[in-house]
This record gives C-alpha cells, structure tokens and sequence, in this order.
C-alpha cells in the first residue's frame, strides 16, 4: 500500500480514524468551558477540497514532470504500478488505474483517465506512460503557499496545526468546483488521516481549554509531503499519537 507520507494528499491510509473525542477528567467546579472558536462554522473558498480530493482536470503533455517528483516517490509509484500489474505483463487496464487514482485521493472520472488513455488508442498502459501521465497530473496540485494560508486560518497558535473537526466540517462545507462533486466525509477521512494527532497535555491547555486533548490535522506535514514527500523538518513525515510534547 502506498504511504501518505511520500504521496501528499494524494496518498491515503487504509487504517480507520478514530474521531473520538477526549472527555475532561477531574475538573473543578471552577471550569468554564472554552468560547467558540472564531472559525467554528467557517467555509473554506470554493474549490478548497480540491487539493485533497482532485488535481484537476488540466493537464501538461510535458514529459519532464516526472523529473520533478522526489525519487522515493517516483519508487513508490512504480511499486504501486507493480502491485496493479496482477499477471505481470508490464502493463495495467483502466479499472486499474481507476483505483490507483482512487486510492491517492484523487478524482478518477472518465476525463481524468483520459490524461492515460486516449481516445482510439489502447485501453492498457504501460510503466513509462503510467508514470508520466501520474506525474502530470501530481504536479498540478495547488501550490504550497496557497494551501499553507487556506489551513492556517484554523490554526489559533501558530503552531502548524488545525482543530481537526472544525476542519472537516468546513471542509464539508465548502462549494466544489464547477462540475465537481462535493467532498465526502469518506474522501477527507481517507486523506486526512495520516496526519492527524492528539494535542499533548499542558501545553496549549489553560484556564479557559481546561485538561481537554483536541484532535488536530499537522497541515504543515501534510503540505510539506504535498510539496516534497517529507516532514516540515526535511526528515519525513512522522504520524505520533500526541502532535506536540
């Protein structure tokens, strides 16, 4: 299975998230619950969910964009087209690639596959042109600033992480692209769950948060495996139970 950390949020995990939400323990009569988030019910700008769900429908003839993926990325694709590749001819069918793109998160409508089999032309493909086309169609993401600035309107300290809930819900709420389908809760899940955490005690906890560990989303890792296939330390992406310590 391919890894979420060398393939943005293009690569997904198969574990099941566990969006349970921690409960206070021993508060004094004294706790007062924390006030609303001022990004409690905010939308994100049309078309938001498209980095987590679709590169788009434009695509590069250029060849180069291969070049341009980092090479563990560019092993882990090819691994992926070995695991499609059942019988072992060197090549792979539609429904395959349907489910490659499936499980990078990305959309893979008829137009979509278009970008990997032509019309008139052959309906298998194979590993150059497999990896050509999906290197294509990975660089059109959104560029690294522009989704830095869209998730750090849910990050209250700075601190490279986003509530989690309020996320999805916006994230939920946000209008596709024109001719887009909305993003499920299925589709954010699936993508989202390789970077999420527990906020440690103490640290970011006070008189008004109380001793309640809120899940988060490490965007910064996530965008920096967008960008890169590494952590925000340019060490990888590390999935640890509590997001600070």
């Amino acid at each position: 299975m391919l890894t979420p950390s060398r393939l943005g949020p293009t690569a997904v995990s198969t574990s099941t998230l566990d969006t349970s939400k921690w409960t206070a323990r021993g508060l004094s009569p004294a706790y007062r619950e924390p006030e609303p988030s001022p990004t409690k019910g905010a939308k994100l700008s049309p078309g938001f969910g498209g980095p987590l769900k679709s590169a788009g429908a434009s695509y590069s003839n250029d060849n180069s964009a291969l070049s341009q993926l980092p090479p563990a990325q560019v092993r882990e694709l090819r691994e992926g087209f070995q695991i499609l590749d059942r019988d072992s001819d060197g090549q792979v069918g539609r429904e395959d690639v349907a489910d490659m793109l499936t499980q990078l998160g990305l959309s893979s409508t008829n137009s979509e596959l278009t970008a990997f089999f032509p019309p008139s032309t052959s309906q298998t493909v194979t590993l150059p042109t497999f990896l050509n086309s999906l290197a294509t169609l990975l660089t059109t993401l959104s560029p690294t600033p522009e989704l830095l600035n869209a998730f750090s309107a849910f990050d209250e300290d700075d601190s490279g992480q986003a509530d989690y809930a309020e996320l999805r819900d916006a994230l939920l709420n946000t209008a596709p692209d024109s001719g887009e389908h909305p993003l499920t809760e299925r589709e954010i899940d699936r993508v989202m769950s390789g970077f999420t955490g527990r906020r440690a005690f103490g640290k970011h906890s006070g008189a008004m948060g109380g001793n309640r560990r809120t899940e988060v989303f490490k965007y910064q890792e996530f965008v920096a495996s967008v960008a890169g296939g590494s952590g925000p330390d340019g060490k990888g992406e590390k999935n640890n139970d509590d997001a600070d310590e």
